[in-house]
């Protein structure tokens, strides 16, 4: 089987790692983290090519951070950037042919709100192949 993580600095991120690489480790699956460095339209030109980079480079830090608590299963890993992380998370994980994405939830709407962060309840709807959202 082949699992997708896509993460970013949160704690709810680190929940999905371990968990998909416990789950990897436990049947040998191919394991991927995907961190999406998110851009804004028109965000070079508000705040300069800076901000770009900033992106990428908190990006890339989450990236680490994760490829460290997954050390054991071995995890590959892919930096992307985009304006879309819910499109772009789906496009690798079906270009990739991933059988399962394994992704944390933010939800800041607390306990009468939605329980899905907004990227987490559009990949659930988007993607091609299940996905498990943790908390």
């Amino acid at each position: 089987m082949k699992i997708l993580v896509p993460i970013d600095p949160s704690s709810s991120s680190h929940i999905a790692v371990t968990k998909a690489a416990a789950m990897a480790k436990l049947d040998g699956s191919q394991l991927t983290l995907l961190a999406v460095a998110e851009t804004f339209e028109d965000m070079e030109s508000l705040f300069g090519a800076e901000a770009t980079e900033r992106m990428k480079e908190r990006a890339a830090k989450a990236l680490d951070a994760a490829k460290v608590l997954a050390a054991e299963a071995k995890p590959k890993t892919m930096l992307k950037v985009g304006v879309s992380p819910e499109n772009i998370i789906c496009d690798a994980a079906e270009k990739g042919g991933f059988d399962l994405i394994v992704m944390g939830t933010r939800s800041k709407k607390g306990k009468t709100g939605l329980r899905l962060g907004s990227v987490a309840s559009k990949v659930v709807a988007q993607a091609h192949c299940s996905v498990m959202v943790v908390r």
